[in-house]
């Protein structure tokens, strides 16, 4: 629904491998899906190579890429992002057509694609990255900051955490590099609260709890 209310599509591709019969038409909305009509194209038979837990979304975005030849600009919605607002789709759109930047294809626009981010200044180790000084061949973790010099949380303002909700890409780049993001990249900053995906289990409840708060006008 956010890729509808935002109004910046003229065509928005449901990709599906299946199951799109089994959806309850009958509770939809009515004025929803006169929204849908002449935006929405429903592809229910995507590839099978691109449908399983292996495929990853670019190698899918390139796929409708060269299937659309008259689109030039390109958005990636993971559904696995419910708490998404239209209002950030329209902004992170919005974004896109800043000008004065030094790359572009036009040599005028600032940005070539997008990631929407949350602030998160989180600690993180990467497990068994190098091995330890003089013996490669033991492993040794590295930290994402200087651990002899520890920053306060509250001084790591400048670090964000990629939240999978919103991507922008010039054709250009999935046709030339294969992948979403390429060249010069934007962040569109997203609070913490908008920001949580559906990867476990436990997701489900939280984002089930904020769209209940939501829809009961709290927060």
């Amino acid at each position: 629904m956010a890729a509808i209310e935002s109004g910046v599509f003229d065509k928005i591709i449901l990709s599906m491998d299946g199951g799109w019969d089994l959806v309850d038409w009958k509770s939809a909305d009515p004025r929803m899906l006169k929204k849908y009509n002449g935006v929405l194209e429903i592809d229910n038979n995507r590839p099978k190579e691109m449908s399983n837990d292996e495929a990853g979304l670019d190698v899918l975005l390139c796929y409708y890429s060269r299937r659309h030849e008259e689109i030039d600009l390109w958005c990636l919605l993971q559904p696995t992002s419910p708490l998404r607002l239209a209002e950030d789709i329209r902004q992170a759109r919005a974004m896109m057509d800043i000008k004065g930047g030094p790359y572009g294809k036009d040599g005028d626009i600032k940005y070539e694609s997008l990631v929407s981010v949350s602030p998160n200044p989180v600690m993180a180790w990467i497990k068994d990255a190098v091995g330890i000084p003089g013996d490669p061949d033991t492993p040794q973790p590295i930290a994402t900051y200087h651990y002899q010099d520890r920053p306060n949380r509250q001084e790591r303002s400048d670090w964000f955490l990629e939240n999978g909700a919103i991507y922008f890409t010039r054709k250009y780049i999935l046709d030339y590099f294969k992948v979403r993001l390429h060249g010069s990249i934007a962040m569109y900053e997203m609070p913490y609260e908008r920001s949580f995906e559906i990867d476990e289990p436990i997701d489900w409840f939280i984002c089930e709890k904020m769209i209940e708060r939501r829809q009961n006008g709290v927060g």
